[in-house]
């Protein structure tokens, strides 16, 4: 699905014109800011499951998200594989859950991760940054820019490339996240938020990037309404707000142990099966 580039940068800009001036270009919002602004609802929508490097089963993340958290959307993005987020979908849908779910994947493009999110079919990995888009907006879904501008994380799109996508007239970002809860974001948050809110003006994300269960929330989207289609049409009008905290120390630990155990070599081998499948 190729779109008219400038007409959908243009309206994000109009929308967002009056939040680059009220922002503090270093700072992400704060949830009492987020609710006096109308932005009730809170989606986090980039975390991984056993089906990737993640932790926890796709059964175990529902639950807690259900029982633990205070969430309205997330998104379920594994590494290059979208059967985890297929599945979840089933499981949610025949359950009683009190909040939405999408179905995405985290794409490893060759200059950087790339979110897919409201997607059906898997995106290959290895491709350009304007291929995997293209291949995302196809489907229908939005491309988000997965924690941009870390120099030393390979996997962190830079510059050069945000700078040539920007310049594309029919390829673009549909959003970006300018807070990354792991790693990820102990810097390079600050440089995503104070480049993006001075040159490319996308609308802005936050999540968690959770790899272990108590991860999943510390990171958040703040949005107006409740559901995945609010929360989509809050993006496109440019009104999202990205904020939260970074992971635990335990939370790197619980990861770096299921990394090292029998239970994530054997979820690294089902991850390989399910790919090769």
């Amino acid at each position: 699905m190729i779109s008219n580039k400038r007409n959908h940068n243009d309206q994000t800009m109009e929308k967002t014109s009056s939040h680059k001036t009220t922002r503090h270009p270093l700072k992400q919002m704060t949830p009492q800011q987020a609710f006096h602004a109308g932005k009730h609802g809170k989606a986090d929508i980039h975390m991984h499951s056993t089906y990737s490097d993640g932790c926890a089963t796709i059964q175990q993340i529902l639950d807690h998200v259900q029982n633990n958290t205070t969430l309205d959307v997330i998104a379920i993005t594994d590494h290059d594989v979208i059967e985890g987020a297929l599945r979840a979908r089933d499981f949610w849908s025949k359950g009683s859950y009190r909040f939405d779910f999408i179905v995405g994947e985290e794409v490893t493009t060759k200059e950087g991760h790339l979110l897919g999110l409201f997607i059906e079919k898997s995106v290959p990995s290895g491709l350009s940054m304007e291929r995997s888009i293209d291949l995302i907006h196809e489907q229908g879904g939005m491309a988000v820019i997965a924690h941009p501008l870390h120099r030393l994380f390979r996997h962190s799109c830079q510059r050069e490339v945000m700078d040539r996508i920007h310049a594309a007239k029919d390829v673009w970002f549909d959003g970006i996240e300018t807070w990354n809860a792991s790693f990820c974001g102990i810097y390079a948050n600050r440089v995503a938020m104070r480049t993006n809110r001075e040159i490319y003006h996308l609308p802005e994300l936050g999540n968690s990037d959770a790899h272990a269960l108590n991860s999943i929330g510390s990171g958040m989207t703040w949005f107006e309404g409740k559901n995945a289609v609010d929360l989509r049409k809050t993006v496109e009008a440019g009104l999202t707000a990205a904020g939260g905290k970074l992971w635990d120390v335990q939370d790197y630990f619980q990861w770096m142990r299921h990394r090292v155990s029998k239970q994530g070599r054997e979820a690294r081998k089902t991850r390989s099966e399910v790919q090769v499948a």
